[in-house]
């Protein structure tokens, strides 16, 4: 919580920023039209931030962060993709490498790609959008989200589709999001990609 924060912001403020943004306490979860806005703009805000921190609690290592629960998270999967620049910390906030961007580390990137089966071009420079929906589905495939409609709402910036949230909507959210994507894809093979469901 509070000590997670604290130490988020002595490490964004190492790299120079004056101001840095919580995902997990800077959206006000009891103003729907908050919300609304942080989920159809998260992508935009990692894409665009000077640096995106992410903290691998579970990890030590190289060694070991194909086994960081943070690989299976849904919303991550975007936090993961999005940024030009990232920094991985692993426990009690030990920098994963000496690099300022781990995006540059090409050992850190491939044990990446083979934790996550994300190409290393496209963890390096992913580009949003409907090119390759099969793929982009494996990839979230694999991944839980708490609420179900999150499983589709954490992947509206990686398909660069606009949707309204409407939670309670159950698992009407993703057919939208399939809907929101067929509308802007002209690829047949939208329907073809499998993985064991989250």
């Amino acid at each position: 919580g509070y000590e997670k924060l604290v130490k988020f912001c002595e490490k964004a403020n190492e790299f120079g920023c004056r101001l840095a943004w919580s995902d997990t306490c800077c959206i006000n979860k009891d103003s729907s039209t908050e919300l609304e806005e942080a989920i159809r703009s998260m992508f935009k805000w990692y894409r665009d931030a000077y640096v995106c921190i992410a903290y691998l609690a579970d990890s030590t290592s190289v060694d070991d962060l194909h086994e960081d629960v943070w690989f299976t998270r849904g919303w991550t999967l975007q936090e993961l993709l999005a940024p030009w620049r990232m920094k991985f910390y692993v426990r009690n906030w030990e920098p994963l490498t000496s690099n300022l961007n781990d995006k540059e580390n090409l050992e850190v990137m491939a044990v990446l790609s083979r934790a996550t089966r994300i190409p290393l071009d496209d963890l390096r420079h992913f580009q949003p959008g409907t090119r390759n929906v099969h793929e982009k589905m494996m990839w979230a495939s694999t991944r839980t989200t708490t609420r179900i409609e999150d499983v589709a709402y954490s992947l509206i910036g990686i398909f660069d589709v606009s949707m309204m949230v409407a939670y309670g909507e159950g698992k009407r959210a993703f057919y939208r999001l399939m809907e929101a994507i067929i509308l802007k894809c002209d690829q047949w093979q939208i329907f073809a990609w499998a993985g064991p469901s989250s």
